[in-house]
């Protein structure tokens, strides 16, 4: 099965009060974390209002600019979801999630079957995120609008069409605040 991974960078960062991706942890700005993720993956990022910063650590990678930014996430999930229409399925990353792991990911990918339509990582009964959607879902997502993320697709989907995949509480863990990222840089 062919997979595309989306990773969304287009937000504003507001609760953190700038550009968060480009904030390092050991010297490592989080998209690029995030990114090392997925180097085995067809990948594309989606970015906004900070386009013009990313742009110069997202060298390497393929890029596209959503001008919709201002509103939400489903505007830049809409535009993955275009760049890889004849894949199998997509996974849909935040850009700021820098624990997420190639084992992680992997993990989550192998779950991917004909009846998944969707795969939700879970760490103690939450869910997490990378979530892979399937192209089954495609239709639905091209539909979304506002700042929402697949979250409420999912929760029209039978639960036999879900399957989730225990992984560890990196798939919990994102840089909202300053704070946040504090913790993750500590030793």
């Amino acid at each position: 099965m062919k997979i595309g991974a989306i990773i969304l960078a287009a937000g504003e960062g507001k609760r953190f009060g700038g550009n968060k991706l480009l904030a390092t942890i050991d010297n490592t700005p989080l998209i690029l974390k995030t990114i090392n993720s997925v180097k085995f993956l067809d990948r594309v990022v989606i970015v906004g209002k900070y386009y013009r910063e990313l742009l110069e650590v997202l060298l390497d990678e393929i890029v596209i600019y959503n001008p919709n930014w201002r509103e939400g996430i489903s505007s830049s999930i809409r535009l993955g979801v275009r760049f890889f229409s004849n894949f199998d399925g997509v996974l849909v990353l935040l850009g700021d999630m820098p624990l997420i792991t190639e084992n992680t990911v992997k993990k989550i990918i192998s779950e991917f079957k004909e009846n998944c339509y969707a795969v939700i990582p879970v760490h103690k009964g939450s869910r997490g995120n990378p979530v892979l959607l399937s192209r089954v879902l495609y239709e639905k997502i091209m539909n979304l609008h506002g700042d929402v993320g697949a979250r409420m697709i999912l929760g029209e989907l039978k639960k036999e069409n879900i399957c989730e995949v225990e992984c560890g509480r990196e798939v919990l863990i994102d840089v909202d605040t300053p704070a946040d990222l504090t913790l993750l840089q500590r030793p």
